[in-house]
C-alpha cells in the first residue's frame, strides 16, 4: 500500500500546484474579477464620448443614465451569475437595484427638467402645491370691467402678435447697471405652464388650483385678480411617462375684442366674455370628436381668423385623433368653429396632433392654416380646410413629438424645427395651379441647429434665434450655417425666448432673465436677474407689454418694471427689426 499512498500524493500535489484556483497555503485563490472593470470603463468611455459631443444636454443626459443603469444592472448581473456567495445572497444583491428603483417611484413623483435631470421629488399621497392654495378671490364682476379695450403694446395670444414672440413695444436699455430691473409685485399662481395673454391693462392665463382648472384674469399693474372662471375638472398625466408634464393647463388664452377664447389640458374649450369672465360657448372637443388626449395634455392655443368674404370668423383648435394615432375613418384632427357660437364650420386631418399650435401664414397671397401633426406638416385651407400639402416632420405624441412653431419667414418659405436630437429645417412651398408642394432648401434637408425642444425661435434680419438644448444659438436662414453659439453658467436650460427690438430676452428654466444683444456678431450679454424661484421649473413664455415684463411658472407670478432705451441709445439703435423684415416678407408673399 505504501507505493500506491506515495503515488496518490504526488498526484495530489500536482494537481494543487497546477489548478489557478489553489493558492500555497492550500487556500482557494480569490477569482480574478475582470468583467465588472471593463464593463463600467466602457459605459464611462461611452458617457465621455456624448459628453465632449455637440449633443444637446438631454442627449448627454439620456446617455449618463444609460451608463448608469446599465452599469448597475451589467455588474449586479455578473455577481449573481458568477458570484461565490450562496445563491439567495446573489440573488438579492442582483435584485437590489431594481427593488430600490421600484419602491423610489413608488413612494415618490419625480419632476424633471428638460434635459432629464431631477428637479425635484414629490412624495406620493401628499397634495401638490396647486392642491393647498387657496381659491381664487375676486371682486364682483357683473357689471364688466369699464375699461376692458386694447391698449398700445397688446400681447393678445400665444407668442404675442407674430410668427414668433417679439414685444413690439420700446426698446430696452443698453446698460442696466445704474437702472436695473424693479420688481413691481410677485404672488403665488395655480399650477399649468400656460402664458399670458394681454389687452390694455389685463393679462389672462389657465392655471389648477386643487380640482378646478381654471381661466384667470389679473391686473398686470397690481397682479390682483378681477375675474375667474372655473370648471370643474383636474387632468391627471399618467403615471410614468406622462407624469413628467405634471398637472395644469398647458394652453396660453387668445383674446379677440371683448372675447377670450382657451383650450384646457383635456380639450375643454371656452370662449368667455373679456369684462366678466363670463361663458359665452364651450366645447368639449374631446369628447365630441372622439379623440384621445395626448399623453402630456393639450397645449394647442386655440388660432382666431377674421371673417373674410364668405368665410366666417372662426376659432380653429388642434383636436387630435382617437387612439392616440392616425385613425383613416376619422377626420377631426383639425377643428374650425365659428367664433361667435362654437358650431363646427369644417373638420378636417387623421393624424393625432403635436404639442405646437395651429398658426395662420401666407404662402402665394393665400391664408393658410399650419397644423404640425404626429410625423407631418399640414397646411389646411381656411375656407373648408381642405390638405394643400404635407411635407414629413418626424415624432409622435408620446416619443419624441414636436412642440416648436412652424416659422413663415418670407418668400413662401417656412423654418421648422425640432429638439430630441432632430434639428432644423427650411422648406419652399411651391404651388402650380391647385398643386401644393414643399421641398427642401438645405442640404441636408434637416441640420443638427436649433434644435428645440420646448421653445420656439425668433427672427431677426435673416438670422433665427433659438435654445439649441441648454445653449443660445444664431443660425443664418439662407444656408442653415451655425454663426455663433453659446452656453453659460447658470444655464439657459430648456426655457424661453423673446426678442424686444434689438435685444433677446431668454427666461431660462430655472427662472433667470437674460437680456442678450440680438446680433449675429457675437453673444453679449446686457444682464441677467432671478425673476423667479429655482425650486421649480419655467416653461412658460415670458411676455413684454412695454416696459412691464410678465412672467410665471407652476407656483408663482411676478411682474418686472425694465429699464428703457435713453434717447442716446434709441438714435444708435440700427433699423429695421425683425418684425419689419417679416412684415416685408409678408407683403411679398400677399403679392406673389
Amino acid at each position: 500500500m505504501a507505493p500506491n499512498s506515495s503515488n496518490s500524493a504526488r498526484d495530489l500535489s500536482s494537481a494543487a500546484e497546477s489548478d489557478p484556483r489553489s493558492s500555497e497555503n492550500g487556500a482557494a485563490a480569490p477569482r480574478r474579477v475582470v468583467f465588472p472593470f471593463v464593463w463600467v470603463a466602457l459605459l464611462v468611455a461611452l458617457y465621455l464620448a456624448f459628453e465632449r459631443s455637440e449633443a444637446t444636454s438631454d442627449i448627454k443626459t439620456l446617455a449618463k443614465l444609460a451608463s448608469i443603469v446599465l452599469s448597475v444592472v451589467g455588474v449586479a448581473f455578473w455577481y449573481t451569475v458568477r458570484g461565490r456567495a450562496p445563491w439567495v445572497v446573489r440573488a438579492a444583491v442582483g435584485m437590489a437595484p431594481f427593488i430600490a428603483a421600484f419602491s423610489l417611484l413608488s413612494m415618490y413623483q419625480v419632476q424633471l427638467r428638460g434635459d432629464g435631470t431631477i428637479a425635484g421629488l414629490h412624495r406620493r399621497g401628499t397634495p401638490l402645491p396647486d392642491q393647498l392654495l387657496a381659491a381664487v378671490s375676486v371682486q364682483s364682476t357683473e357689471a364688466g370691467l369699464s375699461d376692458w379695450s386694447p391698449g398700445t403694446y397688446d400681447y393678445p395670444r400665444f407668442l404675442g402678435n407674430g410668427p414668433w414672440a417679439e414685444a413690439v413695444g420700446p426698446a430696452l436699455a443698453a446698460d442696466w447697471k445704474e437702472r436695473p430691473a424693479d420688481l413691481v409685485w410677485r404672488q403665488p399662481i395655480g399650477a399649468g405652464w400656460s402664458s399670458f395673454a394681454v389687452q390694455g391693462r389685463y393679462a389672462v392665463t389657465q392655471e389648477q388650483r386643487g380640482s378646478q382648472e381654471l381661466v384667470v384674469c389679473y391686473d398686470s399693474l397690481t397682479g390682483e385678480p378681477v375675474w375667474s372662471h372655473a370648471d370643474d375638472l383636474r387632468y391627471e398625466p399618467e403615471a410614468g411617462q406622462g407624469e413628467m408634464g405634471q398637472v395644469g393647463p398647458r394652453a396660453t388664452p387668445t383674446i379677440v375684442g371683448q372675447r377670450v377664447y382657451t383650450q384646457g389640458a383635456a380639450g375643454l374649450v371656452n370662449c368667455l366674455d373679456g369684462r366678466t369672465g363670463q361663458r359665452l360657448w364651450s366645447l368639449d372637443t374631446a369628447s365630441h370628436f372622439g379623440a384621445d388626449v395626448a399623453v402630456w395634455g393639450k397645449s394647442g392655443s386655440p388660432l382666431h381668423v377674421p371673417a373674410a368674404g364668405a368665410i366666417p370668423e372662426l376659432v380653429i383648435i388642434n383636436v387630435g385623433a382617437p387612439e392616440k394615432q392616425e385613425n383613416p375613418t376619422y377626420d377631426a384632427s383639425l377643428v374650425a368653429l365659428e367664433a361667435g357660437s362654437g358650431t363646427e364650420v369644417w373638420r378636417s386631418g387623421t393624424k393625432q396632433t403635436s404639442y405646437a399650435s395651429p398658426q395662420l401664414v401666407m404662402l402665394h397671397g393665400e391664408s393658410v392654416v399650419l397644423h404640425l401633426c404626429d410625423d407631418l406638416l399640414m397646411a389646411h385651407a381656411v375656407a373648408d380646410g381642405t390638405v394643400l400639402f404635407t411635407y414629413p416632420w418626424p415624432g409622435m405624441s408620446d416619443n419624441m413629438p414636436s412642440c416648436s412653431q412652424p416659422i413663415s419667414v418670407g418668400n413662401n418659405r417656412l423654418l421648422l424645427s425640432k429638439g430630441y436630437g432632430h434639428g432644423a429645417s427650411l422648406i419652399e412651398v411651391q404651388r402650380d395651379a391647385d398643386a401644393w408642394t414643399a421641398k427642401p432648401l438645405w442640404s441636408p434637408a434637416v441640420l443638427p441647429v436649433l434644435q428645440t425642444k420646448y421653445s420656439n425661435l425668433v427672427v431677426r434680419d435673416g438670422y433665427a434665434y433659438g435654445l439649441n438644448g441648454d445653449h443660445l444659438q444664431c443660425v443664418e436662414i439662407e444656408s442653415g450655417k451655425r454663426v455663433w453659439r453659446k452656453r453659460r453658467k447658470p444655464s439657459f436650460g430648456f426655457g424661453q425666448i423673446l426678442l424686444t427690438r434689438q435685444h433677446l430676452l431668454i427666461m431660462s428654466e430655472a427662472g433667470e432673465v437674460i437680456v442678450a444683444d440680438a446680433s449675429p456678431d457675437q453673444y453679449r450679454e446686457i444682464a441677467a436677474f432671478a425673476a423667479l424661484s429655482a425650486d421649480d421649473v419655467c416653461w412658460n413664455n415670458p411676455v413684454l407689454i412695454g416696459d412691464l415684463l410678465l412672467v410665471r411658472n407652476s407656483v408663482e407670478a411676478a411682474a418686472y418694471r425694465l429699464p428703457l432705451a435713453t434717447e442716446e441709445e434709441e438714435s444708435a439703435m440700427s433699423e429695421p427689426t425683425g418684425k419689419d423684415v417679416a412684415a416685408a416678407g409678408v407683403s411679398a408673399e400677399s403679392g406673389a
